[in-house]
């Protein structure tokens, strides 16, 4: 269902949490954090699987979703 469950989990926690603090600098600064981890992570993931396992990842990649 998704390429990244780990990460939607991550970013779920983020914002449950951004919504129990009663701040909205925490609740503002949430999209900060998604694209660090966009940027950060998911990106240069993506790139090496693509440059490692080829066509397969590709095929993966065009069958699952990033999120859901």
């Amino acid at each position: 269902m998704s390429r990244n469950p780990l990460y939607l989990g991550l970013i779920a926690c983020d914002l449950a949490l951004a919504l129990l603090w009663p701040s909205f600098w925490a609740l503002l600064f949430t999209p900060v954090g998604v694209a660090a981890l966009w940027w950060g992570a998911i990106v240069p993931e993506e790139r090496y699987l693509e440059e490692k396992f080829g066509d397969e990842y590709r095929a993966y990649r065009s069958r699952v979703r990033r999120w859901l």
